[in-house]
């Protein structure tokens, strides 16, 4: 993938995902855990519906998550960008999943670029 540096990661190639996580909901899983891995954000985007919706990421293993970003506050039908950064936005801990809360709403569309390291 173009516009990333290896320097960090070896020859790791980052990974995608793109969920829709509904209106409501406690720690929807946006890319599952890996035993001894981390997963770093290296970019994300996200819109909500009609309605605004907040969002946080997690760090989820058992129990309850720990969110690993700050709150967005998403207007209705927007939503945020953060671009490609190789030190990464977030990363979860050791065997962990990335998860995502969101606020009442709308749905919210995703679309993460990780690396599990």
């Amino acid at each position: 993938m173009s516009g990333f540096s290896k320097f960090a990661y070896g020859n790791i190639s980052p990974s995608r995902a793109f969920p829709n996580v509904a209106a409501s909901q406690t720690d929807s899983q946006i890319v599952a855990g890996v035993t001894g891995k981390k997963i770093r954000v290296l970019a994300f985007a996200f819109v909500c519906g009609a309605t605004a919706t907040n969002a946080t990421f997690n760090s989820k293993g058992s129990g309850a998550g720990t969110a690993i970003s700050p709150l967005f506050a998403n207007a209705a039908n927007a939503g945020a960008v953060l671009g490609a950064n190789e030190l990464g936005w977030m990363e979860t801990n050791s065997g962990e999943a990335l998860t995502l809360t969101t606020g009442t709403g709308s749905t919210t569309g995703v679309l993460v670029i990780y690396v599990t390291y």
